[in-house]
């Protein structure tokens, strides 16, 4: 059976630039996606925290 912690040792193969561009620009496309989300989303923990700071 082949060790697949062997693969991690051996260094990266090179990538064509038109694809490293398009994960890049990936991975900024759905970072954003997540703060617009954040924007529009509740932070329950700092709702509760604020609640029972209240009642106190």
């Amino acid at each position: 059976m082949e060790n697949p912690f062997e693969k991690i040792e051996k260094p990266f193969k090179p990538v064509p630039p038109q694809l490293k561009g398009k994960v890049m620009k990936d991975i900024a496309y759905a970072k954003f996606l997540m703060d617009i989300a954040g924007l529009f989303s509740f932070n329950l923990a700092s709702i509760i925290e604020k609640t029972i700071k209240d009642r106190n």
